[in-house]
């Protein structure tokens, strides 16, 4: 049981710098001969973490499937045992946690760059491509130079250690309200948006409510958000260091893949 007193959703969520993106991460030292790299994929569900691989569905953001997609969430073990701790904070609350994307093959990160840049093409239809490629870069990793033997090349959700994930309800099993759509490529996406402004509506208060919940929660058992996408959590990546502020640490998790 949680042994946290304070309703985390009057708790406010810290402001972060968004100077740094998913495309600044990559130089960050992985310890790649440690116990913890070696850590198996696990499907989520075998944790009894409610699951639903969004890309794998042919529903909203996307309203298509994506090909190289996954039926499940598959991520490393401590990471997924991480989720059931911070399950264990939430139940007070009448809610656990949703993972909507977890591990991802190179092959599905390449079909989810593709569509970051095309939403760059319609909402700057005059940058250039290094621009375009910046705003993709908040939302999605690039795989364009992807080696297999270059660290410095791997995009987070190939590590098994970053998460995408909303909150439900326990008792109807319904959606809480975030304010907006999972992976909107919007300022509206990022973590601290209701915290920005004085909110007048409901509908705004309650998205503020339920994005603390989550982040705080998560923060609770050692996540680090991703400050573009209150959906994003990393334990044990590049990109966990990197928005940890644990300085000169390496990262836990390098790429891997599913065992068949």
């Amino acid at each position: 049981m949680s042994t946290i007193k304070e309703d985390l959703r009057e708790l406010p969520i810290p402001e972060r710098s968004k100077a740094k993106t998913a495309a600044d991460y990559h130089n960050i030292e992985i310890d790649l001969a440690g116990p913890a790299n070696k850590e198996p994929l696990v499907d989520v569900q075998e944790y009894g973490i409610a699951c639903k691989s969004m890309y794998s569905r042919p529903y909203a953001p996307y309203y298509r499937a994506f090909a190289e997609a996954l039926e499940t969430v598959y991520l490393r073990d401590t990471v997924a045992q991480k989720l059931v701790q911070a399950n264990n904070i939430l139940v007070r609350y009448g809610v656990e946690v949703l993972a909507l994307d977890g591990f991802r093959p190179i092959s599905l990160q390449v079909e989810l760059w593709e569509h970051f840049m095309e939403q760059a093409r319609q909402q700057l239809p005059e940058a250039s491509l290094e621009d375009m490629q910046r705003f993709a870069a908040q939302f999605c990793s690039n795989p364009t130079n992807y080696r297999a033997d270059d660290y410095r090349t791997w995009p987070v959700h190939s590590t098994g250690g970053a998460i995408d994930l909303t909150l439900r309800s326990l008792y109807d099993k319904q959606e809480l309200f975030m304010g907006s759509i999972f992976d909107d490529a919007d300022s509206i996406s990022y973590t601290t948006h209701f915290e920005s402004f004085e909110l007048t509506s409901q509908s705004g208060i309650e998205a503020r409510r339920n994005r603390r919940l989550l982040y705080h929660s998560m923060i609770a058992v050692g996540f680090a958000n991703y400050p573009y996408e209150w959906w994003h959590f990393d334990f044990g990546s590049q990109m966990w260091v990197m928005n940890g502020n644990l300085s000169q640490a390496k990262a836990l998790y390098g790429r891997t893949e599913v065992q068949d």
